[in-house]
C-alpha cells in the first residue's frame, strides 16, 4: 500500500511539473509571429476559397441529387398501383423516400448557405473590400490557417 502511494505521489508531481512547465511556454504560431504582405494574403483568402467552394458544390450535388431521387421515387410510386397490391411495401418505400426528401432539402439549404459565404460572389466583395480597407471579414480571418499562406492555389 505504501509503495502505491510513493508512486501515485511521484507520478502527481511530475504530471503537475510538466503541465507548469509546458504553460510557461508561449505557444508558437505562425500567423501572430510571420509579416504578410497583401499578396500572401490575397492569395491565402484565395485558396480559402477554393477548398470551400469545392466542399459547397459536393453539398449541393449530394443535396439536389437525393432530392430528385426521392421526387421521382414518390411520383412512381403514386404513378404505380403498388398501394392496391402491397401496402406494407408501399408504405415503407413512402417513408424512405419522405426521409430521402428531407435530408436531400436539407444538406441542399447547407449548401446554399455555404455558397453565400464562399461563392465567386462573395469572393469578388471580399477582394474588393480589401483592396478599400484592408480588412477581411470575422468569418474569414478565423479560418485562415497558415498552410494557406504557404501554399498556392490549386
Amino acid at each position: 500500500m505504501v509503495r502505491f502511494i510513493l508512486v501515485s505521489t511521484a507520478g502527481f508531481y511530475l504530471a503537475a511539473s510538466t503541465n507548469l512547465r509546458a504553460q510557461a511556454t508561449p505557444p508558437h504560431s505562425d500567423l501572430s509571429t510571420a509579416r504578410y504582405d497583401r499578396s500572401d494574403t490575397l492569395r491565402a483568402v484565395q485558396h480559402l476559397f477554393m477548398q470551400r467552394s469545392k466542399a459547397t458544390r459536393g453539398w449541393l450535388q449530394a443535396g439536389v441529387g437525393l432530392t430528385a431521387a426521392a421526387v421521382t421515387e414518390k411520383t412512381v410510386l403514386t404513378a404505380s398501383g403498388v398501394r392496391k397490391i402491397d401496402k406494407r411495401y408501399y408504405q415503407s418505400r413512402q417513408q424512405d423516400a419522405n426521409g430521402n426528401l428531407m435530408m436531400g432539402t436539407l444538406m441542399t439549404g447547407y449548401g446554399v448557405f455555404r455558397l453565400s459565404r464562399f461563392g465567386p460572389q462573395q469572393y469578388q466583395r471580399v477582394v474588393e473590400a480589401y483592396a478599400q480597407d484592408g480588412s477581411l471579414p470575422r468569418y474569414l480571418t478565423h479560418r485562415l490557417k497558415p498552410k494557406y499562406f504557404r501554399l498556392l492555389p490549386l
